[in-house]
């Protein structure tokens, strides 16, 4: 594991603790009432996704660097259908808490994917020497 895939692994798991603790601090004083079963679960699903496409889409850069356009789309796809699922489980388990957990899982999602874009394109250009989607004009 690299210097750079150690320090990703580090500080999403800062952001993964942050985050539990911010969410048990409004749901437990704020949003008494829209508390909801399965919050911290949603949170480490989200960050269990990530740090696992994240993991991927380094391993792509690392061995072949012309893949990863296509591995991070697919990558992002799955992701995005593994949390529609997720969301949909939930809502036929626990429809009751639907508009809480969907608001919830989309504010994680938010957090978390910013996050693993700035460190991808921070990863790419490291060891590419270019961000992906800038075209080099040649004169």
């Amino acid at each position: 594991m690299s210097k750079e895939q150690k320090r990703f692994f580090l500080f999403a798991a800062v952001i993964l603790a942050v985050t539990i603790a911010v969410s048990q601090l409004l749901f437990s004083t704020f949003f008494e009432t829209n508390s909801f079963p399965g919050r911290i679960i949603s949170i480490v699903f989200v960050w269990l996704a990530t740090c696992t496409s994240h993991y991927w889409v380094m391993k792509t850069v690392t061995d072949k660097p012309k893949a990863f356009g296509r591995v991070f789309m697919l990558q992002t796809a799955v992701k995005l259908l593994l949390y529609m699922a997720c969301i949909v489980g939930y809502l036929f388990f626990y429809r009751q808490y639907g508009v809480s957990f969907t608001i919830h899982f989309l504010v994680t999602y938010l957090i978390f994917a910013i996050f693993e874009v700035a460190s991808i394109l921070k990863f790419v250009k490291n060891n590419t020497g270019q961000v992906p989607g800038n075209v080099k004009k040649s004169n």
